[in-house]
Parts: structure tokens; sequence; C-alpha cells
């Protein structure tokens, strides 16, 4: 009797957490979600078009056999080789570095009222794959 009442609990528990997982279309709460995928040496993103104003949740996926990181630019800044590292950091608007081959890494961002109607780029900088086409042109729209 009693295990029957432990399990019965736990199915309970589990159907209340299940039902309360559901958060309108955002991911945890940290904003809508936008499947990003790398590979060599390619940039694929769900959403191209962003609204201003809105969170968003990154879900990076590095599916190449190469390391790779994502900046999130402000605009296509062509390439950048020979520019020291923490300069291009300064560029960034937000960025994910070093994601290993197979790794997943999240980034949660805002795009603010006053970058509407901009042209920001995800890419990679490591040497060489921006050249080789590590680069999404993205759109920022007006709430």
């Amino acid at each position: 009797m009693k295990n029957r009442l432990k399990v019965s609990a736990f199915a309970l528990l589990f159907f209340i957490l299940a039902a309360c997982g559901g958060t309108g279309g955002e991911a945890h709460g940290e904003g809508i979600p936008v499947q990003v995928t790398e590979t060599d040496f390619h940039i694929a993103s769900s959403i191209t078009s962003f609204v201003a104003g809105k969170s968003y949740h990154f879900i990076v996926t590095n599916r190449g056999k190469s390391m790779h990181e994502l900046m999130l630019m402000p605009r296509s800044e062509g390439s950048m080789n020979g520019m020291a590292m923490e300069d291009m950091d300064k560029k960034a608007l937000a960025s994910i570095p070093m994601i290993d081959p197979g790794e997943t890494r999240t980034l949660d961002y805002t795009f603010p009222l006053s970058a509407a109607g901009t042209h920001p780029e995800l890419a990679c900088y490591l040497p060489g794959h921006y050249e080789a086409g590590m680069k999404l042109a993205v759109v920022v729209r007006a709430a």
C-alpha cells in the first residue's frame, strides 16, 4: 500500500511539474528560443528577423568537427584578420567564446530599441572561419 501511495504521489508531482513547464513560446522564461547551428563553415538560425525590445534565448550547437565561437556583431564587420580578440569583443553586442564540437551553449540577448532598422551579423571570427563563410546577416525590426 505504501509503495502504491508513493508511486501515485510521484506521478501526480510529475504531471504537475510537466503542466507548469510551458512558457508560452519562451524557453524557460529567458526569451524567444532561437536555434543556431554552426558547422564547418556555415551558420544557420531558426530566426533571422528579430524585434527590438524582445528577449531572445539563443541555443547554439556546434555540429562541426572544429571549435567555433558565436559573435553577435552590430553590423557586418568583414574580415578582421590581425585584430586582437579583445578589440573584437569590444565591438560585439554579445558572444559565446569557444564552443567545442558537439557542444551546445546558450546566450540571452535583448536587442535595444535603438537597434530597430539595423542589420547585425552572427559570425565566427576564429582564424579563417569568417572568410570560409561563417557569417549570417540578420535584421532587427521595430516593435
